[in-house]
């Protein structure tokens, strides 16, 4: 962390909520140009979510495998389809350098491709592990507390749909083991997670746009909430781009649209007996 003071740069961004989604890459150009380069290279790391699924859709469609959704490109993203590509026949050039854990997923991808399934929930994890032990207390925090958020969400529906907990969860830590082994409705957590009484309900009423906002306003709950030191911060601007980017993701589906595309999404995955969940909600 650069203990920089970014000023000028906080009060210069405009209001999340009146932006318009046009202005998204007008907003992350003007951060990235003022930012530390350790900073930038934060910044990017809560890029790297699309990036992922950018990457994954090419190699879908490399495989004959037709998109689940319409959109086209994921954004914002830190590299284009043609950097991707250039990825997988490891001719990459590009100013912004390559991430370890995406540098790791293309040499396994080069040396021992995967099926599908494991393909996509090696890449999930190689990005969760990064985040994990990011250098950036912001940073790792966030990807804690999405783990946990993700693993409630996956153990509630395989129980639901009568699969095998251990089956579905993510990682080896002590909130894993304790929702592979608690039979109560809440897995005994809700003292100290107090959503998952409302996960579970959202999931048993099969309401999966709800349950896709509430876990879009739990994650930025929680960040909001983090322990600060100093004031006009990286960790400000994380929080508003996160903030601005889950926003932008919402404003480009009409109620209609949105819900249409989320259930039929999310109802996907939820029938694939081989893989409850893995490519829910939370990424």
């Amino acid at each position: 962390m650069t203990g920089k003071n970014y000023y000028y740069l906080i009060n210069s961004l405009p209001d999340a909520r009146e932006i318009s989604s046009e202005k998204l890459e007008e907003v992350r150009e003007l951060i990235e140009i003022n930012l530390h380069p350790k900073d930038l290279e934060t910044f990017r790391f809560l890029l790297y979510r699309n990036d992922n699924k950018n990457l994954l859709k090419l190699l879908r469609k490399r495989d004959g495998i037709m998109p689940k959704s319409d959109v086209h490109f994921y954004a914002p993203a830190v590299f284009s389809f043609e950097d991707l590509d250039d990825m997988l026949i490891d001719a990459y050039s590009g100013d912004a350098p390559l991430p370890a854990y995406l540098q790791q997923f293309l040499e396994d991808e080069r040396t021992a491709p995967r099926a599908l399934r494991e393909r996509e929930n090696h890449l999930l994890n190689l990005y969760y592990e990064a985040g994990l032990e990011y250098a950036h207390d912001f940073i790792r925090s966030l990807f804690a507390f999405k783990r946990d958020l993700k693993n409630i969400v996956l153990a509630l529906n395989a129980r639901l749909h009568g699969f095998k907990i251990t089956r579905v969860t993510v990682g080896d830590y002590d909130l894993a083991e304790a929702l592979a082994r608690s039979e109560k409705s809440d897995f005994g957590v809700a003292g100290t997670h107090a959503y998952v009484n409302e996960i579970h309900e959202l999931l048993q009423l099969g309401k999966l746009v709800a349950l896709e906002q509430l876990i879009d306003r739990l994650l930025i709950d929680h960040c909001s909430q983090l322990p600060r030191t100093e004031s006009f911060s990286l960790d400000q601007i994380l929080l508003y781009f996160l903030n601005l980017s889950l926003r932008h993701r919402w404003h480009l589906l009409s109620p209609e649209k949105g819900s249409a595309h989320l259930d039929a999404l999310v109802e996907g995955i939820l029938r694939d007996a081989s893989n409850p969940m893995r490519e829910a909600v939370i990424q």
